[in-house]
């Protein structure tokens, strides 16, 4: 019993031995032939490589097609058969670039700057790969190049393609929505960067000129809340497209901005453009003389844009009165009342997507009531003259406080006084003062002590103004 055990417990040992020693030439075999792969790989050429390393590939994928969970989509830089650039391309490219959590984690990468006032931008180096998800979906980016002949001689070619691999199971959420989203955002990064510009009107063309306004939601002296309500808006507006599209609806938005002069409203509309970074069209009515001139510059504006008619109020010289006995409301021959609503929300505002159109006036009760129905101006938005809410804002902008003794003490005569002053006559004090806080403040708590204001004074004025052409402007708005 004892020598049976003692034998088999020997024969264990010498299997173990025995395979112990196989297992050690063969790894002495393998290094030697990883070796050998060292070797060649430094002896044979790149492009043979390459080569081998594709057909390869191909061989295993067509003798093992069930084996590989991937599949991959190729977007060529270059099409066979077309002379003009994959455009998609250029647009992975640029969104391969935007992926900045996932380039921050990697650790080779390739740095650029087209111009000397753009910051670096990071992408990827060539053969490299990089991780992205899209709804949950994992994918990867591999940027592939590819030197037919020899390349750096200029005998050959460079091949250069994006390789998008993904699970097969996940076809279905890939394509095409995954390639689409690229698309939207290369959209989105290409008019982040663009000039922003601002076009005004000749006869039936726009003039450009670039636009470099500085103004923002956080610069604007406007009451609690208005400044939150607009941006919350501007965003539902940005996002709308589908919701517009669903409830068969031109996809636009309308403001109408109205207040005394000197609170804003011009700020504000750039403002507005700089939010949304939209291109500004200002049309001065008194440079179209008919309806087709309207719709031609109307044709004429770009999507992602803010179309702007500054104190229509005013505009009666302009404006024909088409609700006259035996006038033509369809008449091309003048710029008629009709014409310019069906510029605003007719059929012809559905020539381009994504605008917003933005009147002022400075006397809100002088505008006719077709121009205030519901769907033409979406919101109405007062400015009024400066609540101590807004001087807080100015004081905080121009002469950089917070809080100051005097304010409680201004807080109660602006609550109480019957002076009414601008934010625009506001900030020229506080600019004056700019250096010496207290002053400034002073100068505004007298500025509303005072019983005779400056501003309302200009303000009258201009109403008398206004007044004197009431018989021909009732006629229009009648």
């Amino acid at each position: 019993m004892l020598f049976t055990v003692s034998s088999s417990s020997t024969v264990e040992e010498s299997l173990f031995l025995d395979f112990f020693s196989a297992m050690e030439v063969l790894m002495g075999k393998l290094l030697n032939l990883m070796g050998v792969f060292a070797l060649l790989q430094t002896l044979i050429p790149a492009s043979l490589r390459q080569y081998i390393d594709r057909s390869l590939s191909m061989l295993w994928e067509r003798l093992f097609p069930f084996v590989d969970p991937y599949m991959e989509i190729q977007v060529e830089q270059n099409v066979a058969g077309n002379r003009s650039p994959n455009e998609l391309y250029k647009q992975v490219g640029v969104y391969v670039g935007s992926l900045r959590s996932a380039l921050h984690t990697h650790d080779r990468l390739r740095a650029y700057r087209w111009a000397a006032s753009e910051p670096i931008s990071l992408n990827l180096q060539d053969n490299d790969c990089i991780k992205d998800s899209f709804d949950g979906v994992q994918v990867f980016w591999t940027k592939a190049v590819t030197n037919k002949g020899n390349a750096e001689n200029n005998g050959g070619s460079t091949e250069r393609k994006f390789i998008l691999s993904f699970l097969k199971t996940d076809r279905e959420f890939i394509v095409p929505a995954y390639l689409d989203h690229v698309s939207k955002v290369y959209a989105d990064i290409q008019h982040k960067n663009s000039q922003r510009r601002i076009f005004t009107n000749l006869c039936d063309h726009w003039k450009e000129n670039s636009f470099n306004h500085p103004s923002t939601f956080d610069s604007l002296a406007l009451d609690a809340g208005v400044a939150e309500r607009i941006m919350a808006d501007l965003q539902v507006f940005s996002k709308g497209k589908s919701f517009h599209h669903r409830n068969g609806r031109a996809w636009k938005r309308g403001y109408l901005l109205y207040g005394p002069p000197g609170t804003g409203k011009s700020s504000l509309i750039a403002a507005i453009a700089n939010y949304m970074m939209y291109d500004i069209y200002d049309l001065e009515l008194t440079e179209v003389c008919e309806n087709t001139e309207l719709k031609s510059l109307l044709v004429r504006t770009s999507p992602k844009s803010v179309i702007v008619i500054e104190d229509i109020d005013c505009c009666d010289d302009e404006i024909c009165d088409d609700s006259k006995e035996g006038a033509d409301s369809n008449s091309s021959s003048s710029l008629t009342l009709s014409g310019l609503l069906n510029f605003v929300d007719g059929l012809w505002s559905c020539c381009g997507e994504e605008r917003i159109f933005i009147f002022t006036t400075n006397f809100k009760e002088w505008i006719d009531l077709a121009l205030l129905r519901p769907g033409r101006m979406d919101m109405h938005i007062l400015l009024s003259y400066c609540s101590f809410h807004a001087f807080k804002k100015l004081a905080r902008n121009y002469v950089g406080i917070q809080d100051h003794p005097m304010f409680s003490e201004l807080e109660k005569i602006m609550a109480t006084s019957s002076v009414q002053v601008t934010p625009a006559a506001i900030a020229e004090m506080l600019i004056s003062k700019q250096d010496n806080p207290d002053a400034a403040i002073s100068e505004v708590l007298a500025a509303f002590s005072r019983h005779v204001d400056t501003t309302i004074v200009n303000t009258q004025a201009h109403r008398r103004k206004v007044r004197r052409s009431y018989s021909s402007m009732y006629s229009l708005f009648d």
